[in-house]
């Protein structure tokens, strides 16, 4: 797709319009956002649900409990990868399948390892500055923390759109992002909340039903300090592990699929002059403003 204009997302104005537009992109592309989504979340769970965290609750020797979360880093370290992938992956899908174009899945890959080693770099730039600002906003006070949670996550949501859309540098694509956030701040930052919070308590409610088979070991748990490792064993249950990939898969391309809302909304209002080379449509210093009306 070399233009966007047409993009299914394109040309929100209003969080009403930008509901509609989700809820109907959700629905439409559903099928191949869902499979992405819970084949990351299995493939992220197989190396997690390796690591013993009981073990963890067996020491209070703190030079032993270093060495034992030493041997958890290697695990958590690929199921950040395979979550680092599967968010390129979903962006990449938003983006690209509207368009239909043939040979789609080679495209999509192609496209998705580009802007990975770009969007890993972005990342890490991206984690340290979020870290140093919800820092100093919460030793201020605790309310410029939370407006730097929300400015800083509103951010990040244009960093992959940009990635695959306009630059692969690094940053480039964080000033980018910034730039394309502080367009309509506070906007950009109420879409951003009102979608989060209403993730936030559909994973809450898809959360208490995937408990539901396990609310035995959830209980013992609770009024039993001895059983608090009941509550680790579950998280190993391959039930537990599929129904939870199957729930999540239901919320995890909202994301996505905002921040492509957001990218075309706030580039969409930027003014584009295209320079040609030819003579006859040469560019002049009028051509650039408004025509004036010829007075009687």
């Amino acid at each position: 797709m070399n233009t966007y204009q047409n993009h299914p997302l394109a040309g929100a104005v209003d969080l009403d319009s930008a509901f509609n537009k989700l809820w109907y992109f959700y629905k439409k592309y559903f099928v191949g956002l869902y499979i992405i989504s819970v084949a990351g979340s299995l493939l992220t769970s197989v190396f997690i649900s390796g690591l013993d965290l009981s073990s963890l609750q067996t020491t209070t020797d703190p030079v032993e409990m270093l060495e034992t979360m030493k041997d958890f880093a290697g695990p958590y370290s690929l199921a950040l990868l395979v979550t680092l992938v599967l968010s390129v992956l979903l962006h990449t899908w938003v983006m690209e399948r509207p368009a239909g174009d043939p040979g789609f899945i080679s495209a999509l890959l192609k496209k998705s390892l580009f802007a990975l080693v770009p969007y890993l770099v972005a990342m890490i730039i991206f984690g340290v500055l979020t870290v140093m600002l919800v820092s100093i906003g919460i030793v201020l006070l605790v309310l410029p923390g939370f407006f730097a949670i929300f400015y800083m996550a509103t951010t990040g949501l244009f960093l992959m759109p940009v990635i695959l859309a306009e630059t692969r540098n690094p940053l480039e694509a964080l000033t980018r992002s910034f730039r394309l956030t502080h367009k309509n701040l506070w906007a950009n930052m109420g879409w951003a909340i009102v979608v989060i919070l209403i993730l936030v308590v559909a994973s809450l409610v898809l959360g208490a039903i995937v408990m539901l088979p396990f609310t035995g070991s959830f209980i013992r748990s609770m009024t039993n300090p001895e059983e608090a490792t009941a509550m680790l064993e579950m998280t190993r249950n391959p039930v537990y592990i599929g129904l939870s990939a199957l729930t999540g898969g239901l919320v995890t391309p909202v994301m996505p699929i905002l921040a492509f809302l957001l990218y075309f909304r706030n580039r969409g209002e930027e003014v584009v002059v295209e320079v040609t080379t030819d003579n006859d449509a040469s560019v002049k210093v009028e051509d650039l403003y408004p025509q004036m009306p010829d007075r009687e």
